[in-house]
């Protein structure tokens, strides 16, 4: 069979249409039509694990809003759809169920075979994330039965099995809760949002000049002080003559390891890696507005309140610095079990180690030529502590002018280059180019003619994010290197939730159909499936989405 395009009629014409995004491995037709109850579904699961997998895909299929469309504060608009999914509820027989869950050997870890039958649905994994994953398209498929059937009325879908399995082991999606906070519920939305599309691991940045966002017992001065800043730049960070809101942000808002708890739990129940980011040695300046005695100048740091890179980052040579960040790195390591910890390094000026003291004596003793090696001098430290500690770091594409060892991770986020160059060199790569899957640039072409609202520049249509090739420019020894590919949205000028979904949506689902699918089909055959399948997935849950590609506009 083919790899089920937007036109794809499943058994006769008759049936109705299988949209799903991202593409699957294989469909096979059964020439039949399977009616499903639309009050309430029964499912089987074969174990305890798959019994909770169950459970937390009945309460995700909840809707979360009524019917209509509601003009929001923030400015944005929500569709939510009349369509009603049935409950979901465990059956101890099988023979009873109309959903049957089952793991399967034969298969790969997060593979899936979906098999609608007209006895009932059976979903098998390689294991409970495969099981998951198979449900995120089921509800596609649910969404698709209810939009065509009437009230009350029994879903009808298409007879079918799917055999699916992801491309990268790696689907990331990176939140900032710096620049702006965003609450455990949002986060958990976000998490939501990523696990419909597939994605697997949520790169979650805690730190930078504008807030210190995570709880560190030993240094409480970090969310007291360091997570506030006095006011915030209005308009463009180019803009001279904007000013200042004049209004203090960030008061209480960062996340303590209660919190953190209870975000890992929500993840992992819906297969979801969470990764933190503690930057280092740059963008750093919350942290010396907390501690000034991290700095080289030792004093005068503030919150930083506009955006941009500082020239004020931790001082490398004092042993001070390596004791802070361990102490820091221990609670981090304490409340994530991921195997990376995202250390940063990028946009690190070094201007204030050329005239430290500290750092002359340390480049004295370490033998270092320039005040830049300070740079690779400390990332060769914090990795050997974290791999002592049992863990990996993964770090942005600057990380490779230090010389890291080749148990390092690479983002490549300054377009593909930087990912090419690590590949090459034999370190392990995730692609997050920002010319492809920056999500905080504009979706169309002419932003104020289009009523976008504010970005940070640039423009990264669906489309463009669409093209992109992870394995553009590599060998086959080189793209075994190629872990996946990740989408960042950086929140400078993204205030509130409803805007970064409408940053987010629908270019993550370019994102998911190149993390997950090697059968990428043409760009208006994806644009068929995403307004057939996930367009009515958003307005089920009320996702706020960009419009601008369901109404012809790039």
């Amino acid at each position: 069979m083919i790899a089920c395009a937007a036109s794809c009629i499943i058994g006769s014409a008759q049936l109705q249409a299988v949209n799903i995004v991202p593409v699957p491995t294989s469909v096979k037709e059964t020439r039949t039509i399977v009616r499903l109850p639309s009050d309430r579904l029964g499912v089987h699961a074969a174990d305890k694990q798959l019994r909770h997998v169950a459970q937390v895909w009945g309460e995700s299929l909840e809707k979360p809003y009524e019917a209509g469309t509601v003009e929001l504060e923030s400015g944005f608009e929500r569709i939510v759809s009349p369509v009603v999914l049935p409950e979901v509820r465990l059956c101890g027989r099988e023979s009873d169920a109309d959903v049957r869950l089952a793991i399967d050997d034969s298969l790969g870890d997060e593979a899936y075979v979906l098999e609608i039958a007209p006895e009932s649905v059976v979903v098998r994994g390689g294991s409970a994330a495969g099981v998951w994953w198979g449900l995120q398209t089921m509800t596609q498929l649910l969404v698709q039965a209810a939009e065509a059937s009437s009230p009350g009325q029994d879903l009808q879908l298409s007879g079918l099995v799917i055999n699916d399995s992801p491309r990268f082991a790696y689907r990331g999606a990176h939140l900032d809760c710096c620049r702006h906070f965003f609450t455990v519920d949002e986060v958990k939305k976000f998490i939501d949002i990523m696990s419909l599309h597939k994605l697997n691991t949520l790169h979650w940045h805690l730190t930078d000049d504008q807030g210190w966002r995570i709880e560190i017992r030993k240094y409480p001065l970090l969310t007291k002080i360091g997570a506030v800043r006095a006011e915030t730049k209005v308009g463009h960070y180019d803009d001279t003559e904007a000013g200042y809101d004049g209004t203090p942000y960030g008061e209480g808002c960062y996340y303590t390891a209660k919190d953190v708890k209870e975000i890992l739990e929500y993840a992992s129940d819906r297969q979801v890696t969470v990764i933190p980011e503690i930057e280092m040695p740059g963008h750093a300046v919350a942290a010396l507005a907390s501690y000034p005695w991290l700095g080289c100048r030792g004093e005068g740091y503030e919150v930083r309140e506009t955006w941009g890179i500082s020239d004020d980052v931790f001082c490398i040579g004092k042993e001070s610095t390596f004791d802070f960040l361990e102490d820091v790195l221990d609670e981090v390591c304490e409340m994530f079990p991921s195997e990376y910890i995202h250390i940063g390094g990028d946009e690190c000026p070094s201007i204030r180690w050329k005239d430290c003291p500290d750092c002359r004596k340390r480049m004295e003793s370490e033998g270092l030529e320039s005040e830049r090696q300070l740079q690779g001098y400390l990332l060769h430290r914090i990795e050997q502590y974290l791999n002592a500690k049992g863990r990996k770091i993964i770090g942005w594409d600057e990380i490779l002018e230090g010389g890291v060892t080749p148990t390092a991770t690479v983002m490549s986020w300054r377009g593909p280059k930087g990912g090419i160059t690590a590949a090459n060199k034999g370190n392990d790569v995730v692609m997050t180019p920002n010319n492809y899957f920056y999500l905080d640039y504009y979706q169309t072409a002419d932003p104020k003619k289009n009523g976008e609202p504010q970005g940070i520049g640039g423009y990264v249509s669906l489309e463009k994010s669409y093209s992109f090739d992870p394995y553009d420019r590599l060998d086959d020894n080189a793209r075994k290197h190629i872990k996946g590919i990740q989408a960042n949205t950086w929140t400078e000028y993204i205030a509130t939730f409803d805007h970064l979904q409408h940053m987010d949506l629908p270019r993550f689902s370019a994102l998911s159909e190149i993390a997950w699918s090697s059968g990428k089909t043409s760009y208006e055959d994806f644009l068929g499936r995403v307004t057939a399948s996930l367009k009515p997935l958003y307005e089920y849950y009320g996702f706020i989405y960009a419009p601008y590609v369901f109404e012809g506009i790039e």
